[in-house]
C-alpha cells in the first residue's frame, strides 16, 4: 500500500496492526512463515513510514514467538511451531535448512534498527555460521534435512536448491549487503553463498538435449551422488539472486562468468514459462538429458506437477534482471506473464492457483495466496513504476518481497 500510494487504506490497516495480538492463537505458530511474513512486513512497513508501535508488536513477536523457539532447543537450532496456549515450542527431531536459515535477515535488521548490540542479529547469524562450517560433499551446498539435538546434517537428504534449502541460500548474499564488508560474518556468508554458485554451475547444471550450452536445468543429488532430474518454479529467484551478488565480486573474469550464468539460469527459467499450453510455470517439471526428437529441442522438459500456485520467483528474478540491466525487453517479458496469470487465475472475487497449466482451459482451484499480492504483484509493479521506486541501491528484499532499507547505499541499478 505505501509502495503504490494508498495511504488511506494504509492507515486503515495500522489501526488493525495496532490491535493484533500476538501472544495469542489457538493452533501452532509456524515460525518460518511468520518471520518472513509478520516480522518482514512490519519491519519493512516500518522502514517505508516509520511508526513506533510496529517495533513495539515486531519486538513482541519476535520476543514470544520466534525466540522461544531457538531457546527452548537443545542445541539453539529453532524448533518447527510455536504453541501459544502452553507457550511453548513444539519439540521435533528434523528441521531443514530454509526453516533455520531464514530469520539472518529479519532478525539482522531489527537488531539494526533497534541498535540493540546485535542481540536478535546474533540467534539467527551465529547459528548459520555453524552450519557453513559444517563440511559438505558439494562445497558450499547442503543436506537439505538437518538434526536438531545435535544441529548436523541429514546426509541422507537431498542437496537441493529448490524448496526446503532456497532461501537458506538467498539470504547468504542479501545478509552480506545489509552488514556491509567489514562484518567479519557477513563476509563469511558471501563466500559460502559464492561457493553455493559454483557448486550449483558445476554439479546440478545439466545439459539438455539441445546443443545450445545455456540450455540447462538445475538438478536435486543423493548422498550417494545420483542426479534427480527434476526442477521447480521455486528455484527460478537464483538468476536475480545471482545477478545481485555479481555486482559484489570484485574479480572482473569471475563477476562476468556469474553474470553469464545468470543469464543462462534466467533463459532456462523463462523458457519452463513459454513453452506450457498457458504461458505458466508448472510446480515442479523434469526433462531428459539426450535425445534429438522435435518435441525434445523444442520442449525439452515434461511437466511434473501442472499446478500454478500465483508463485512469483520468476517475476522476481525478471525484477532483477530489468532494474539491474535497464533493458526494457524485461518489461515485455513481464507483461506477457502478467497477461497469462490475469487471463487464466482471475476470477469475480480474486485470483486462484489452477490445476494444470499444460491445457488450454485450466481447472481453476479455489485458493488464493497471500504471497500473491506481497510478492508477485509487487515485483511486476516495480518493473514498471519509476526505478527509483524501492530502489536496489538502497533496499534489499525478504525472500517474501518486504524492502528493507540498506544501513549504506550500494551502486547496482542502471540508471
Amino acid at each position: 500500500m505505501l509502495i503504490m500510494g494508498l495511504e488511506d487504506e494504509y492507515k486503515e490497516a495500522l489501526r488493525f496492526v495496532e490491535q493484533i495480538n500476538f501472544l495469542h492463537s489457538e493452533t501452532p505458530v509456524k515460525g518460518f512463515e511468520t518471520g518472513i511474513r509478520y516480522l518482514g512486513g512490519l519491519l519493512s512497513a516500518y522502514e517505508l513510514a516509520p511508526d513506533r508501535m510496529l517495533l513495539q508488536q515486531a519486538a513482541t513477536l519476535t520476543d514470544n514467538v520466534l525466540l522461544p523457539l531457538f531457546d527452548q532447543s537443545p542445541s539453539k537450532a529453532p524448533y518447527t511451531n510455536m504453541d501459544l496456549v502452553k507457550n511453548r515450542a513444539q519439540p521435533t527431531d528434523v528441521i531443514n535448512l530454509a526453516e533455520f536459515g531464514t530469520y539472518t535477515l529479519e532478525f539482522t535488521r531489527l537488531s539494526q534498527i533497534l541498535n540493540d548490540g546485535g542481540r536478535y542479529a546474533a540467534y539467527a547469524n551465529n547459528l548459520v555460521d555453524r552450519a557453513i562450517q559444517e563440511p559438505s560433499v558439494l562445497p558450499g551446498l547442503y543436506p537439505t534435512s538437518w538434526d536438531v539435538e545435535a544441529f548436523h546434517p541429514i546426509n541422507s537428504s537431498l542437496i537441493t536448491i529448490g524448496g526446503g534449502a532456497d532461501s537458506f541460500y538467498e539470504y547468504l548474499i542479501k545478509n552480506f549487503l545489509l552488514l556491509g564488508e567489514q562484518n567479519d560474518q557477513g563476509r563469511r556468508f558471501f563466500d559460502a553463498w559464492q561457493n553455493a554458485v559454483d557448486s550449483i554451475q558445476t554439479y546440478l547444471a545439466t545439459p539438455l538435449v539441445s546443443s545450445a550450452s545455456s540450455r540447462f536445468f538445475v538438478a536435486a543429488i543423493s548422498d550417494t551422488a545420483e542426479l534427480h532430474y527434476i526442477s521447480q518454479e521455486l528455484i527460478c529467484f537464483w538468476p536475480g539472486n545471482i545477478l545481485l551478488g555479481a555486482t559484489q565480486i570484485t574479480d572482473p573474469q569471475k563477476r562476468e562468468k556469474y553474470r553469464q550464468f545468470a543469464d543462462d539460469f534466467m533463459n532456462s527459467c523463462l523458457n519452463v514459462w513459454k513453452m506450457t499450453e498457458t504461458g505458466l510455470a508448472p510446480e515442479s517439471w523434469t526433462w531428459i538429458t539426450g535425445g534429438s526428437t522435435k518435441r525434445d529441442v523444442l520442449r525439452a522438459f515434461s511437466v511434473d506437477n501442472g499446478l500454478y500456485d500465483l508463485r512469483p520467483e520468476t517475476l522476481e528474478s525478471v525484477f532483477y534482471f530489468y532494474r539491474m540491466t535497464g533493458d526494457p525487453v524485461y518489461q515485455d517479458i513481464a507483461w506477457d506473464m502478467f497477461q497469462a496469470i490475469n487471463k487464466y487465475t482471475r476470477t469475480p472475487s480474486g485470483f486462484t492457483r489452477i490445476l494444470n497449466v499444460d491445457t488450454d482451459v485450466p481447472e481453476q482451484d479455489d485458493f488464493q495466496e497471500s504471497y500473491l499480492f506481497a510478492e508477485t504483484f509487487k515485483y511486476l509493479y516495480l518493473i514498471f513504476v519509476d526505478k527509483d521506486c524501492i530502489s536496489l541501491d538502497d533496499y534489499v528484499f525478504n525472500t517474501e518481497a518486504h524492502p528493507f532499507r540498506l544501513p549504506r547505499p550500494i551502486q547496482v541499478q542502471k540508471q
